[in-house]
């Protein structure tokens, strides 16, 4: 991820200045921390919420589900903000992959 100080600057590089558009600097900012495929959660379930443990997730983002004990991995594709489409299960981890189409957008001004 890349630092704030480090956004102003590249937005000011791009742009010529601090007065004017910021779109570049933003857009380069934005696929630079999310890669085609950016992994931005790794999370241990602490609960069995949909919910709880689960704020990171944006619709379209693509879980990995890999078990703590002998089993399967399952994959899920999250269809509601902030929520797991199925049970969590306690002391797995669940591995987030979102796409670049679906990355928060950078929003610095300088």
């Amino acid at each position: 991820m890349i630092s704030l100080d480090t956004t102003q600057r590249l937005i000011e590089a791009l742009t010529g200045g601090k007065t004017g558009p910021w779109a570049a600097g933003n857009e380069v900012v934005t696929q630079l921390n999310n890669a085609a495929w950016a992994i931005p959660a790794m999370i241990i379930a602490a609960h069995t919420s949909t919910t709880t443990d689960f704020g990171a997730l944006l619709a379209g983002d693509i879980v990995v589900h890999v078990p703590a004990s002998a089993g399967n991995t399952i994959f899920y594709q999250v269809a509601t903000n902030g929520t797991l489409p199925a049970a969590a299960v306690v002391g797995d981890l669940y591995i987030v992959h979102r796409s670049s189409a679906n990355a928060v957008q950078s929003t610095v001004r300088l």
